[in-house]
């Protein structure tokens, strides 16, 4: 049910990169050609509010549905954080980082599109994806099969506070990028449907130095990364690994070309098997 979650998350994030960036250049010009309609003259402040409402209850909704919420009486899981036998080797503390980190930048681009100025805008985007992940622990506390996890929230927060140190942070933020590689290592029911095809990492973008961007070192990127395996496919060897990596900077590439969406997309998701990776196993 972890997995079904980051399926979700990633459900809800691509999108939203995919247009927040855009936003304010693209929708404007469209609205003006098709005409206001309510949500355009609601205040952003409505838009904001019904927004996260909307958010919350499609989760608490979808949660009881199919994910057994109500099941139990609320109760208190520790699941560890990234030891051997932490229940997914610490990749899903990975993952909340990544997912509230990088929720929170798509919501600070739409609520930049929305009217807010750019502080109060990625102060509301890491606030906002922090509470909807707090609900979804919350509720993961009524389920017979997870409960609330102190880990799982304290990633949410980290992430949520990346988010808005990058936004304050502009110079900070062109140097990294916090990325997640899907690579079809086993066989799983779905996309995104398991840890043991995720490998998270931080990447260090050599074109946010001054002193590589006349160089053909902007082109490169260094990978540093952790990802566990055999947690979630019953296997009975279990792998946690550090790995370091270099690769080609794609999203330059296409932010260069004027393909901006895809650009942004790819400073969050790494193109599978597109980065040589040398691992250290931590067992």
């Amino acid at each position: 049910m972890k997995q079904e979650r980051l399926l979700l998350r990633c459900a809800v994030i691509c999108p939203l990169l995919l247009v927040s960036p855009a936003l304010s250049q693209a929708l404007p010009a469209a609205s003006a050609a098709a005409g206001s309609t309510w949500w355009d003259n609601l205040p952003k402040e409505n838009k904001a509010l019904y927004a996260n409402a909307a958010a919350g209850a499609f989760i608490t909704l979808y949660g009881f549905a199919d994910w057994d919420y109500g099941s139990s009486g609320f109760h208190w899981a520790d699941e560890g954080w990234f030891g051997r036998n932490a229940k997914y080797g610490g990749a899903d503390k990975a993952g909340h980082f990544w997912a509230t980190a990088t929720i929170a930048d798509a919501l600070t681009g739409l609520y930049g599109h929305w009217g807010y100025d750019k502080a109060p805008a990625s102060m509301y985007g890491a606030l906002s994806a922090w509470t909807v992940q707090a609900l979804m622990e919350l509720e993961d506390g009524t389920s017979s099969t997870q409960g609330f996890d102190w880990g799982d929230m304290t990633m949410n927060t980290l992430g949520a506070l990346t988010s808005l140190l990058l936004q304050r942070y502009p110079d900070i933020d062109r140097k990294i990028d916090f990325r997640v590689e899907y690579a079809f290592n086993v066989p799983v029911k779905g996309l995104f449907d398991d840890y043991s095809n995720m490998y998270y990492a931080l990447a260090v973008k050599l074109d946010g130095f001054d002193a590589c961007k006349d160089t053909w070192l902007q082109w490169l990127e260094l990978h540093g990364g952790y990802y566990s395996r055999g947690y979630d496919t019953h296997e009975v060897e279990r792998e946690r690994d550090v790995y370091v990596g270099v690769t080609f900077n794609l999203s330059k590439l296409f932010h260069q070309h004027d393909y901006q969406k895809t650009g942004t997309v790819l400073e969050y998701l790494q193109l599978p098997y597109t980065v040589p990776k040398a691992s250290v196993s931590l067992n």
